[in-house]
């Protein structure tokens, strides 16, 4: 299966790099790139991951949203696509696609503040390691057997609430 990454380079989703960083044969764009050309490599692969900051207008990278509804016809002929984005869940129940999918999770401190969440920096930073390491580990799936798998695995042993929160808006569509 050809799979394109769509992560737009930013060190406050750098945390999410190792999920792909070992899968020689997989297409990773992190760096600014056209519509079109972007286009063309959706075009060419089996599943697209996107991974970075969001909202449900969709995937953010470089101050302009890298995917948003003019890609939605491209992204509905994809069997399953990965979206791991805030509120990313928006984006998929509006536009009908299909595919693993995070709703608002916390990944910065101050999301946690936000979203009214007790938690240290160091709980923040532990979920995220931990968060990547479950995608990392279960990335080869399908998208109902990835969503499953994440959940399970996404640290079950301990009590805390970044983890709690983020493992129920986890979603597979």
């Amino acid at each position: 299966m050809k799979t394109l990454v769509i992560h737009p380079q930013d060190i406050t989703t750098k945390m999410l790099s190792p999920i792909y960083e070992n899968k020689k044969d997989w297409t990773i764009i992190n760096y600014n790139i056209s519509n079109s050309k972007l286009i063309n490599l959706i075009k060419e692969h089996d599943r697209i991951v996107m991974m970075g900051h969001g909202t449900p207008y969709g995937l953010l990278g470089y101050n302009k949203y890298v995917i948003d509804s003019s890609f939605v016809q491209y992204l509905r002929e994809k069997k399953e696509c990965v979206h791991i984005w805030c509120n990313a869940d928006e984006f998929v129940k509006k536009y009908n696609l299909k595919g693993f999918t995070t709703g608002m999770i916390i990944s910065e401190q101050q999301e946690a503040n936000f979203c009214h969440v007790n938690a240290t920096l160091e709980d923040v930073n532990n979920s995220n390691t931990l968060f990547a390491e479950s995608i990392k580990n279960s990335i080869d799936l399908s998208s109902e057997e990835m969503c499953k798998k994440v959940i399970t695995n996404y640290n079950t042993n301990n009590n805390s609430n970044v983890i709690n929160f983020n493992k129920e808006r986890i979603y597979h569509f």
